[in-house]
């Protein structure tokens, strides 16, 4: 299967060249951590420029980090899955010598190189002329900071996959990911950093997926995340990304026994 994808990301990459401006649109809707810092400065300035440990520069740094992440994590399978499902375009796919979420698979990662290709200017701009940014730039927190984008990706393609297989039991699988993001957006940090959550809230997100797509990340790249906690923060990626990709493994040869759409 392995040497198949050259040529799936090479197709993938083609398709995402045709759909990026529809792409840049889709980079738009991240835009709520530039939202949440304007917020956040605001709350900051009411409060003698410091906030539970967290003071204007802080909060610059901790979204435009957010926001990166974001883009290079975000994933769409759910609605394709759904698309697929309701509109019986499913059906040739699974004639193909191949799972069809390889295809998936491949699309998001062409469509990540070119968000990154947006993504990196942005960030690097910002750190030119937008002096005071707290990040640890050591070559060992770098390598944390891309490992754990690499199982926060994991862990967000397999559940959000997993939320677009309710699509084999409801037409209305639409408003099961829409929830499941709502719940994501706020428990993951994306609207403020944890540690503005109440502490036995705190206590909870330590050991749910949600933390490990965003907030753990965004620790790491800003020297807040190191020694043990950062080990255990790799295990519990390594378990939330195994975890989704298992069930969803599971669902997805139950959901095929009972798959009944237009030309099934």
């Amino acid at each position: 299967m392995l040497r198949k994808y050259p040529t799936l990301l090479r197709a993938s990459w083609s398709l995402m060249l045709e759909f990026r401006g529809e792409i840049l649109l889709w980079m738009m809707s991240s835009a709520i951590s530039l939202v949440m810092l304007v917020v956040w400065l605001s709350v900051a300035e009411d409060n003698n420029n410091s906030v539970n440990g967290f003071n204007g520069n802080d909060f610059v740094t901790y979204f435009l980090s957010s926001w990166a992440i974001r883009n290079l994590t975000a994933v769409w399978a759910s609605w394709e899955m759904d698309s697929n499902v309701r509109e019986g375009k499913l059906s040739p796919m699974l004639l193909r010598p191949m799972n069809p979420v390889h295809w998936d698979i491949s699309q998001n990662l062409a469509e990540k190189a070119l968000r990154a290709a947006i993504v990196l200017p942005v960030v690097i701009l910002v750190m030119l002329f937008g002096p005071g940014l707290n990040i640890d730039w050591s070559l060992a927190n770098v390598l944390a900071f891309l490992v754990s984008i690499v199982g926060a990706w994991l862990i967000l393609f397999w559940a959000d996959y997993l939320m677009g297989l309710s699509a084999f039991w409801t037409s209305q699988a639409n408003a099961v990911i829409t929830t499941w993001y709502g719940i994501r957006l706020i428990l993951s940090g994306m609207v403020a950093p944890l540690v503005m959550f109440p502490a036995s809230l705190q206590t909870a997100l330590l050991w749910l997926p949600f933390r490990y797509t965003n907030s753990f990340t965004v620790e790491i790249i800003t020297g807040r995340m190191n020694g043990n906690d950062l080990w255990f923060g790799f295990a519990l990626q390594a378990f939330w990304a195994l975890f989704f990709f298992c069930i969803a493994q599971i669902t997805w040869k139950i959901a095929l026994r009972n798959y009944s759409a237009v030309g099934a």
